[in-house]
């Protein structure tokens, strides 16, 4: 994918950085491009919040001046520096913002002018070289739980536009893969002691690694913190046996059902 075909593709997501709460925010869409050779510095802008709670989030009045410096900070580095906005981290008391660029000398000019317009709030800054954009692989980027759980949100705001009663259980469907048919089978059992029926085994030759291919299906409802435990759990089996998981789906419950 080139530049000129690039369309951003921001998604947010709860994990846990240094042992504290946190809300991460990633274009994931540059995954395809980085690292991107001509801008091989990170630049990071911290603002300390005013009012966090115990949780180290904001207050709800307070997210509002938040998102004015957020515009500003972007809006700075991208013109003054052709910065790149790559992510976002809220945690501990403070909000990060990361940007990938070429020059970097006058970040703590752009800093200091956006001090000037928000004098309340401590705003600090640090550039390092990071030619590979580890930050944003290793630290920015959801890990493999992180992003089922964006795909799982995707998955149930489909089901709500269509009227789904979410309390509702219903046959749910998921997918694996396994590299032989010992992991598929011994998965399969663990699976069956959990409740879950074996729809279909199926041997897919033209996956090269991941060939053995197991459909399970089992009632549950379709609500975020349901769907987000059991595919949890799902993804620790299936790389306890050295496999993955593909994902789920399931039928719309509506109030006519």
């Amino acid at each position: 994918m080139s530049a000129n075909d690039y369309s951003p593709a921001w998604e947010v997501y709860f994990c846990h950085i240094e042992e504290q709460p946190a809300f991460v925010s990633t274009d994931l869409g540059l995954a395809e491009m980085a690292p991107i050779a001509s801008k091989p510095n990170l630049m990071e802008v911290a603002v300390a919040l005013r009012t966090a709670d115990e949780s180290g989030f904001p207050e709800a009045a307070e997210w509002g001046m938040l998102e004015k410096i957020e515009d500003a900070v972007v809006q700075l580095l991208e013109e003054q520096l052709e910065a790149l906005f790559v992510g976002k981290t809220l945690h501990s008391g403070k909000r990060g913002l990361y940007f990938y660029g070429e020059q970097t000398l006058a970040l703590d000019n752009c800093v200091e002018e956006i001090k000037k317009k928000f004098p309340d709030y401590l705003i600090v800054s640090q550039a390092t070289e990071d030619a590979d954009w580890e930050v944003y692989f290793n630290y920015l980027y959801p890990d493999e739980e992180s992003m089922q759980r964006i795909q799982n949100t995707r998955v149930l705001q489909e089901l709500e536009e269509q009227g789904d009663q979410a309390y509702v259980p219903r046959p749910i469907t998921h997918y694996l893969y396994f590299q032989t048919t010992a992991e598929r089978q011994t998965a399969g059992k663990s699976l069956e002691e959990q409740g879950y029926t074996l729809d279909a085994v199926v041997e897919e030759p033209e996956e090269e690694v991941y060939t053995y291919k197991l459909v399970v299906t089992r009632p549950d409802k379709a609500d975020e913190e349901t769907i987000n435990e059991v595919t949890s759990a799902l993804l620790r089996l299936a790389r306890h046996h050295n496999g993955e998981y593909d994902g789920w789906e399931a039928p719309v419950i509506t109030d006519n059902a």
